[in-house]
């Protein structure tokens, strides 16, 4: 059995002014005042950390997004991107898909000439190996394809990497761009045809160098 004693009436004021709590009569166990008051004190101590600790981390997560956002708004009107619908997706759930307008030079076309251009390749590849030289015809053939294979892989780097509805004006000049290399390359190797050792006799100047 244990008696049921009410501290000192200092005591429970002074608890009753710390805390806020209202300790009934009836329910006043006899402990040391220094626990009692060290343990409501602790107690108070964390309920008002908690809110602050909370709104530390509430306040923290809102400069970041902040941040994070002004530096995406940066960035956007340094790219000049085009803003786009959250998630890329155009219209509602209720709408059919656009498909592109069929196109067989940008669809069937474009991928059999690039199969085209990939096979043509490899036996001029390979006939430098075994004869050690090549035709002037043949050497600039060989350089032209390649030039186009270049081209087409990085056109479809450019469409798939700064897509117009994205990027626009940069795709187009990206665009302008490669097919003003293209052309420049292209007389590059017209004057090394015409006025050089030519593409394959150098290759092997270099390797066997």
């Amino acid at each position: 059995m244990f008696s049921i004693v009410a501290p000192p009436f200092s005591q429970t004021s002074v608890i009753q002014k710390n805390t806020g709590f209202v300790i009934p009569d009836w329910i006043r166990p006899r402990i040391s005042s220094g626990s009692w008051l060290t343990g409501c004190q602790m107690f108070r101590s964390t309920i008002l950390r908690q809110p602050l600790s909370l709104a530390s981390v509430a306040t923290r997560r809102s400069v970041l997004s902040t941040v994070s956002g002004a530096s995406s708004l940066r960035t956007q009107r340094f790219l000049g991107t085009i803003p786009q619908p959250p998630g890329y997706i155009q219209g509602t759930v209720n709408d059919p898909v656009k498909l592109p307008p069929p196109s067989p030079s940008h669809g069937s076309y474009h991928w059999s000439f690039e199969r085209l251009v990939a096979v043509g390749m490899a036996p001029l590849v390979i006939a430098p190996l075994a004869t050690g030289s090549l035709t002037p015809v043949l050497d600039a053939t060989l350089g032209s394809l390649l030039l186009v294979h270049v081209h087409l892989g990085l056109e479809s780097c450019i469409i798939d990497y700064i897509p117009k509805r994205v990027y626009g004006k940069l795709h187009n000049l990206a665009i302008y761009a490669l097919y003003g290399g293209t052309a420049l390359s292209l007389y590059g190797l017209y004057e090394y045809e015409t006025n050089d050792i030519g593409l394959t006799a150098t290759i092997g100047k270099v390797w066997n160098a």
